[in-house]
């Protein structure tokens, strides 16, 4: 199962399960922590799927970020013990992977919070994998790809074309996914 908070990552995601004839599911799961507190657990194995923002340097846009682990504030550590074979596959599919940790936070982290979630350990961050994972039994990944960096913010100008280009991400690592976790 592909858990995918916006609408626009969901569609991604199942294009990219059509290509590839898995017949995964995408649950589209809602933005923020509120949205991802009220979808069920699943006992089976899930793959948390979107977008995120990169928190260091030499993560560019267009990315990805497979996370070791997840945390909020409220929430724990979650460690995800997956992270080195997916990433290797996501490698040898072609993709520019990084991992490590990736923070949740209940907005959008911008300018010096950027850097206070790096001085925590984090690589990335997004609004939705820990709450997403908190009761979560089974195997669990999270892949994100990033839209934008500490010296690479997303801005009006630029927005859409980083949007555009991570939801092709999305779509073409979604059959790596479905192969590895799901």
């Amino acid at each position: 199962m592909l858990l995918c908070p916006l609408a626009m990552e969901a569609r991604a995601a199942r294009r990219g399960i059509r290509r590839d004839g898995s017949g995964a599911t995408v649950v589209c799961t809602g933005m923020g922590p509120k949205s991802s507190r009220r979808v069920e657990p699943n006992r089976g194995p899930v793959a948390v799927v979107g977008m995120a923002g990169a928190v260091v340097d030499g993560i560019e846009p267009g990315d990805v970020v497979v996370a070791t682990e997840v945390s909020a504030t409220d929430v724990a550590p979650i460690s995800l013990h997956q992270t080195e074979a997916l990433a290797m596959s996501l490698v040898q599919a072609g993709f520019t992977v990084h991992t490590g940790p990736v923070a949740c936070v209940p907005k959008l982290a911008v300018g010096p919070r950027r850097q206070e979630l790096a001085d925590r350990g984090a690589v990335a961050v997004d609004m939705e994998s820990a709450w997403l994972l908190e009761h979560h039994c089974g195997r669990a990944a999270v892949v994100r790809v990033v839209t934008d960096t500490p010296t690479h913010e997303l801005r009006t100008a630029v927005a859409p074309a980083r949007i555009y280009r991570a939801l092709r991400t999305i779509r073409r690592l979604t059959p790596v996914l479905t192969k590895e976790v799901c």
